[in-house]
């Protein structure tokens, strides 16, 4: 129970879209000066190494992130690829930023961030690369997305990606 580590599929291409995407939505959702909630359930680390055993057993980020053809998908004023390239400048370019990264990275002193992550290990990480700048919570991502919505502030967003490793993630209404 609790096997699957998203370290094993950072920067894949289905991350790249994901965090395009988010990137993108939060850019445009800062754009008023109104504070912005930002609730994640299922967390990860926040902050991978593509250079880990994780990471070179599957090697999805070849297909991805690390692609030659991928990156210019992006011009350079797009804010996830802005993020990518604060990560590789102070972490080196082994480094990629997951969604709660880029969640901390995008949002402003008055934005509030929830992050939940059930997995221990990576619930530990996670407190750890984040240092204080979300409020974290290891519990399922699920219950705490129905005892904090709706959110304060109001305006936000909640991304909901579990791994579909418990059976409870399936179902319509956990």
């Amino acid at each position: 129970m609790l096997s699957y580590l998203h370290s094993f599929h950072a920067g894949n291409l289905a991350d790249v879209h994901k965090h395009s995407i988010l990137a993108w939505v939060l850019a445009y959702l800062t754009q008023k000066e109104k504070p912005v909630s930002y609730i994640e359930t299922h967390s990860g680390r926040a902050l991978y190494d593509l250079r880990s055993n994780d990471a070179q057993k599957t090697a999805e980020a070849l297909g991805g992130i690390l692609h030659p053809g991928v990156r210019p998908w992006f011009l350079s004023d797009h804010p996830y690829q802005r993020v990518i390239a604060e990560v590789q400048r102070d972490y080196g370019a082994h480094m990629y930023p997951g969604s709660p990264w880029l969640a901390s990275r995008l949002l402003r002193p008055t934005d509030r961030l929830h992050l939940a992550e059930l997995h221990p290990t990576e619930c530990a990480q996670l407190r750890q690369v984040m240092g204080g700048r979300a409020s974290i919570y290891g519990e399922d991502g699920y219950h705490l997305a129905n005892r904090l919505c709706p959110p304060t502030p109001r305006r936000g967003l909640l991304l909901v990606d579990p791994s579909y490793e418990l059976k409870t993630d399936y179902a319509i209404d956990p």
